[in-house]
């Protein structure tokens, strides 16, 4: 006979189903929210794009020291207008939430981007007051800080290792922003004292700008203020273009410009280094010293002299590896000379109301970095870009300086001479010249450069502002050098002098380093 369930029985079994229901459910949820709460593929690309943008513009409060990280929420992203007010995924259209967190690490002196709402790490929300960073009111970009570099102000006596919360520099009152780079087991804080025998590089930054053209017909002009604009970011405001046109023939330009008439604005092209644009660049403080396996950038000691011309280009880009910098450390161009003299030569230098004066010799015979031995250089102001401490030294006079600015040879390819270059160096790290047997076709030189610009004379050995020497890489030296040795040329050495010489080490002859983010 067949037989039902009992009452008893049913009730059990409800039980049971209601109990393993309870014990099921939570998992079941959980697994809903984390399906709804996953944001796919796509919609993660687009916000590591927006934190990638973050990371650029606040990369002073985000070093690629090796192994940090850095956590960064979606909110945060929002607040700084790198994303919308709401966030939606681009496949499932659900809402993200503005709690997920973004982590950035640094590996291989790079950036790299992964969602992980357990990141461990620093946060800086730009929109936070207490994490803005100083910026003066000249319009200059933001100086770019780059791994190991301690901004410095100085208090009148002694270096102190600047707040960059706070003012530092000040290109209005010719206030330049200087940096240091420690020897290696010196460790500091903000607020201590820095002393220069705790230095071992030492730098200058040169905001990016645009300048107005007063000589762009290769006529000759006096002495005079030159008009500069700082420029926005890597923005190019100016009207006038250039294009290189070097020829191994014996031609008489080195390049072709566009709208390139008096009165017409030129972003300076030392703000283009190959195919990336800069918002500045940072240059030696002080010719080279030390030895060329231990090059150092400081005051008062001998500069390193009776080298040659690819032996300086080598060891300076080792700096970069030496002092762990996540930069492009080079060799200083002719172009990057040219972009600093006319900094100098305006009224964030030594021009005060359109009354310029030139930038002191630096005459010491023993070839001293700021014209002397002890701190010489804290009273030898006047050997400065700025006329005060916080500009560049040695431009006039101390040694004279080789520069990557290359004459091409009869082929029209690179030409080493004697400077040791088995093969040339990539084409961004040195500015090209038309090729001829004279060197006072000035004609050769190019827009921002210091030569055939700011010529009194055009077409004499002597006809530079202030009475600078100036001729041109010919035949023989295919080689731009610049400032000119006091020591042992006189009256001729000059922020503007520019000569040539074949590449060769000589007991006069220094350089410079510049340094650039990469």
């Amino acid at each position: 006979m067949k037989k039902g369930f009992t009452l008893t029985e049913l009730i059990g079994v409800v039980i049971i189903l209601a109990l393993i229901a309870l014990l099921a459910f939570p998992p079941i949820l959980n697994a809903i929210r984390e399906t709804k709460s996953e944001i796919s593929d796509a919609s993660k690309e687009i916000l590591y794009n927006a934190v990638g943008l973050y990371t650029s513009d606040n990369s002073n409060s985000l070093p690629k020291t090796e192994g940090n990280v850095y956590c960064v929420t979606i909110e945060t992203l929002i607040k700084g207008e790198y994303l919308p007010t709401k966030v939606y995924d681009s496949v499932t259209g659900e809402e993200i939430s503005t709690d997920n967190i973004i982590e950035i690490k640094v590996e291989n002196n790079n950036y790299s981007y992964n969602m992980n709402n357990n990141c461990i790490g620093v946060t800086v929300d730009p929109s936070d007051p207490e994490e803005e960073y100083y910026v003066d009111n000249s319009g200059a970009n933001q100086p770019l800080l780059l791994n190991n570099m301690i901004p410095v102000k100085y208090d009148g006596t002694n270096w102190i290792y600047a707040d960059i919360k706070k003012e530092w520099y000040d290109y209005d009152a010719k206030e330049w922003a200087n940096v240091v780079v420690l020897n290696s087991g010196v460790t500091k804080n903000v607020g201590d004292t820095i002393t220069e025998s705790e230095i071992a590089l030492w730098y200058v930054w040169i905001p990016r700008y645009k300048y107005q053209l007063f000589n762009a017909d290769n006529g000759g002009v006096v002495e005079q203020e030159i008009q500069i604009k700082f420029e926005t970011d890597i923005v190019s405001s100016g009207n006038v273009t250039c294009t290189d046109t070097i020829s191994g023939t014996a031609a008489t330009v080195s390049e072709i410009c566009e709208n390139a008439v008096n009165g017409n604005w030129y972003t300076h092209p030392a703000f283009t280094f190959g195919n990336q644009e800069l918002t500045g660049f940072w240059v030696g403080k002080f010719e080279v010293s030390g030895s060329i396996n231990n090059i150092t950038i400081k005051p008062n000691v001998a500069s390193l002299r009776n080298v040659t011309l690819s032996n300086y280009f080598y060891s300076i880009q080792n700096l970069n590896n030496v002092y762990s910098i996540n930069g492009d450390s080079h060799m200083i161009k002719n172009m990057e000379w040219g972009a600093i003299a006319y900094l100098s030569h305006s009224k964030y230098g030594t021009c005060t109301d359109g009354t310029c004066v030139e930038v002191t010799v630096n005459s010491n015979n023993s070839y001293y970095t700021g014209g002397g031995t002890s701190n010489a250089y804290k009273t030898n102001i006047a050997q400065s870009t700025t006329k005060n401490i916080y500009g560049v030294y040695d431009m006039n006079g101390g040694s004279w300086e080789m520069v990557m600015g290359n004459m091409v040879n009869t082929s029209s390819s690179f030409y080493s001479g004697s400077a040791g270059f088995v093969v040339a160096p990539n084409s961004k790290y040195y500015d090209s010249y038309t090729y001829n047997t004279s060197g006072i076709i000035h004609g050769r030189g190019k827009l921002g450069d210091a030569t055939k610009e700011t010529l009194k004379t055009f077409g004499t050995t002597s006809g530079g502002w202030y009475n600078d020497f100036s001729v041109i890489p010919n035949s023989t030296n295919p080689w731009f050098y610049r400032g000119h040795s006091k020591a042992n040329s006189g009256s001729d050495a000059g922020i503007f002098t520019f000569s040539t010489q074949n590449g060769q080490a000589s007991t006069d002859h220094s350089t410079r380093a510049v340094l650039l983010s990469n």
